[in-house]
């Protein structure tokens, strides 16, 4: 995930989040009870959520936890360097993720599951590498989904290793254990397309390409892109953060049946209280799904905030929540196979 903080009273839609010393007692037709749940819920995003108690502990079904953490302990692998873009570590993080989407019976996209992108940064021309698999639909259709996690992150700096657990082979785990899963149950009139992208973390390079090339494809209808980054360290209380909810008709009956259906919370934002009032996450620039968002596709994200071990070298396997992890992978995969996504208009 790219650092993307915002401070002051940022829109959302229409509506300001309040300052924290602004007077609720200001409009009478309200009473004090009212006003302090209106408040609540515009600062946590939590509606839907009240008969979940967010500190039980995760559910699961299907997901294989066995195989998640040995994904996550390969890609955090002393070897790998911390898998920054056009290091040997991006290199054996392609080579592993390639030989995984073989295993699980993905296709390639195009010749071969590495597709490569150029990209400027700081005044070079350099290449990333975004490996691309697909599992086309049992029955004639163009329709597509769209899964990503970048791979990449921060490497290495001297002796030190950031191995970036959270960030993000957490959500490259969960990319997978779904494309396992949608073998076995997934949508039958749905080509489903799973991307591990680079060069996320120097400037989301690895989606803006992604996106380039899936709009110079003729006959692919993209209805939903799904980014997954940061899935493995849960807040407290416990849950998952989604974005993209303005892309839905009816999100909150939606989030409703996700909550009940995983018995785990959900919140749609996140704010933070200081001495200058409340800073926020910019959900929308901070990670993949951004340029699926300035190409007019309907996207959603799922992640966590960032937290003490983001884009530190403490970002290790081993402070991961993997039963939290399993249980996000699976509701982001109850998602995705609605058949009926109920997107808005454009």
């Amino acid at each position: 995930m790219t650092s993307t903080l915002k401070s002051a009273f940022p829109l959302k839609g229409n509506t300001r989040l309040l300052p924290i010393n602004i007077n609720i007692f200001a409009q009478p037709k309200l009473s004090h009870s009212l006003m302090c749940i209106a408040l609540l819920i515009m600062l946590t995003g939590c509606a839907n959520t009240a008969s979940i108690n967010c500190n039980l502990p995760p559910q699961h079904q299907w997901a294989n936890q066995s195989q998640i953490i040995e994904d996550i302990r390969t890609l955090t692998a002393i070897e790998f360097s911390g898998r920054k873009t056009g290091t040997q570590g991006a290199v054996l993080s392609q080579n592993y993720l390639a030989q995984r989407f073989t295993d699980i019976g993905l296709i390639p996209w195009q010749q071969s599951f590495k597709v490569t992108f150029n990209y400027q940064y700081q005044f070079s021309q350099l290449q990333g590498v975004n490996i691309i698999g697909v599992i086309p639909s049992r029955v004639p259709s163009n329709r597509w989904r769209v899964i990503t996690a970048h791979y990449d992150h921060l490497g290495q700096q001297g002796k030190r290793i950031f191995h970036g657990a959270d960030d993000n082979a957490s959500g490259v785990a969960g990319l997978l254990a779904m494309a396992k899963q949608w073998q076995l149950t997934g949508l039958k009139d749905i080509n489903l397309m799973l991307v591990a992208t680079d060069a996320e973390e120097p400037g989301l390079y690895g989606s803006y390409g992604l996106v380039e090339q899936m709009m110079a494809t003729p006959d692919m209808e993209v209805e939903l892109a799904m980014n997954l980054d940061m899935i493995g360290h849960p807040s407290r209380p416990r849950a998952i953060y989604i974005e993209g909810e303005q892309n839905f008709s009816h999100f909150s009956q939606t989030q409703a049946w996700l909550s009940q259906q995983h018995q785990m919370c959900i919140r749609l934002s996140y704010s933070k209280f200081n001495t200058a009032g409340i800073k926020r996450m910019n959900w929308l620039k901070a990670s993949d799904h951004y340029p699926f968002h300035k190409a007019g596709i309907p996207w959603i994200y799922f992640g966590v905030p960032p937290h003490s071990k983001y884009h530190t070298v403490d970002d290790t396997i081993d402070t991961l929540n993997i039963d939290f992890l399993t249980s996000v992978t699976e509701m982001a995969f109850s998602f995705i196979t609605q058949t009926n996504m109920q997107l808005k208009e454009k």
